[in-house]
């Protein structure tokens, strides 16, 4: 029988050692990638926490995942994805993309790969984060979602913040569209909280969610931060602390960026 695609199971390590390699190498290539701190990363399960940019393509994240997957490095890693890659992607495209690692984002997955040995990749912010304007491109945006810690401390594993700067160059977010999504109710219907009005290649002028686009060539940098205990204080503190720490790295990343593209 078939394993449906956003299911733990559908995760081919064969696969992506026949195709990781070369498409991080045209993704290193196109925005000339610079990643930091890889040494902070733990030889045992965690909790990796990032920002999310670039609307519907999330160039940093698959700039991430593809310098992880290229490392060498234990414990493999899996990526939490919304439900949409797998319900709204044509099929081999979201069969792929569940042979490289996507999960459907549920804490019953997240749990069980993190007991099973995986490191797991979340974006809190989700589309609030991927889909915020242009002028907050710097900014980290996880709209008070908090549950991440929760599933760290349940699972017992550190929380690794990881930052991106630059992804959100590969496209012009004018405004995220997020009342006109809790309008139109597909914040209930389909759990798109953002309806985006963005400036892309090759559409132009486009208003919702992009199906696809070229990205512009943005430089992207990727800072892995020094873990964090999910048990130092609680919920609250914990997620204040992971925002801050990844916050003063965002700035200090776009401190060096003179401007957009350059």
């Amino acid at each position: 029988m078939a394993v449906a695609p956003g299911a733990l199971a559908a995760v081919d390590h064969d696969f992506q050692r026949r195709h990781v390699g070369w498409l991080t190498r045209a993704l290193h290539a196109w925005f000339r990638v610079d990643v930091q701190g890889m040494e902070h990363l733990p030889s045992r399960p965690f909790l990796g926490v990032g920002n999310h940019s670039g609307a519907a393509m999330i160039p940093d994240t698959l700039v991430w995942l593809g310098t992880y997957h290229t490392s060498g490095r234990q414990p493999p890693l899996v990526t939490l994805a919304h439900d949409a890659m797998f319900d709204v992607y044509p099929r081999p495209l979201a069969r792929s993309l569940a042979k490289l690692g996507a999960v459907r984002a549920r804490t019953d997955l997240a749990l069980e790969a993190l007991r099973q040995g995986y490191a797991v990749q979340v974006y809190p912010g989700g589309d609030y984060d991927a889909c915020r304007s242009f002028s907050r491109r710097n900014e980290v945006v996880f709209a008070g979602r908090k549950g991440y810690v929760a599933l760290a401390r349940e699972a017992g594993v550190p929380i690794v913040p990881v930052v991106c700067v630059g992804g959100h160059e590969a496209l012009v977010v004018l405004w995220d569209g997020a009342s006109l999504a809790r309008r139109l109710g597909f914040d209930r219907r389909f759990r798109l909280k953002t309806f985006p009005l963005s400036l892309s290649l090759p559409w132009g002028l486009w208003l919702g969610p992009l199906p696809g686009y070229v990205p512009l060539p943005a430089r992207i940098s990727v800072r892995v931060l020094p873990p964090l205990s999910p048990d130092d204080g609680d919920v609250d503190a914990v997620d204040a602390r992971v925002r801050t720490s990844m916050q003063c790295a965002v700035d200090e990343l776009a401190k060096g960026r003179r401007l957009p593209w350059l």
